[in-house]
């Protein structure tokens, strides 16, 4: 293996005492502001040499997109990193910086295995027929196809919502399984799409 630079080390340490202190990894965008670096593509070389020194792993299609190896004496815990979105910015991916509110630290264990996830924070008690509680975290298995019943994470406007998807001639309909509430319609030529299929549900003490 190749000697790490004075340089590399350091964005190591920083992205390491970022980790420590926030619980999540910083963007290049910081990496770069933090060292001076103009170009991105600059901090990204300093990352994938990290990288290839087996000092910290990337993910891709991620704004917070490193991590610190597990099993390593930086990162004993068998964690992941998952980013939780808030309101979706039109024309961006799901998970681009501007769409993640937070990333949290969650035990792999309890995690769908698949690379392309993400999470949102359960806002109101449209779901509760399913166990689904305000303030609950649901994790979304990345993909833009569902069957007929099952609990999507939808986009509407622009807004993500959780839903159950019945689909139908010209207009699609997402229902919540609280009777309180009325299904949204969704008609032919609206801005819609799905992100997701619910994989799991993990409620925050």
């Amino acid at each position: 293996m190749k000697k790490v630079t004075t340089r590399q080390m350091d964005i190591y340490n920083y992205v390491k005492e970022f980790i420590s202190l926030r619980k999540y990894p910083p963007t290049i965008r910081e990496i770069g502001e933090n060292f001076g670096i103009k170009s991105t593509n600059g901090v990204r070389d300093a990352l994938n040499a990290l990288e290839k020194k087996g000092l910290i792993k990337k993910f891709s299609n991620q704004a917070r997109g490193i991590a610190l190896p597990q099993g390593t004496p930086d990162n004993p815990s068998n964690t992941a990193n998952l980013p939780v979105i808030g309101r979706i910015a039109a024309g961006t991916p799901i998970l681009a910086q501007e769409n993640i509110e937070e990333t949290l630290a969650i035990d792999q264990a309890v995690l769908p295995r698949s690379s392309e996830i993400f999470a949102l924070r359960v806002q109101g008690d449209s779901m509760t027929g399913d166990g689904i509680l305000n303030g609950d975290i649901a994790i979304i298995r990345m993909q833009k196809i569902a069957e007929c019943g099952q609990i999507v994470a939808a986009i509407v406007d622009g807004n993500a919502t959780l839903k159950h998807y019945y689909p139908a001639k010209n207009k699609i309909e997402l229902r919540a399984s609280n009777p309180e509430y009325l299904p949204i319609t969704v008609c032919e030529g609206e801005d819609f799409s799905i992100a997701g299929i619910l994989a799991g549900v993990i409620r925050k003490c």
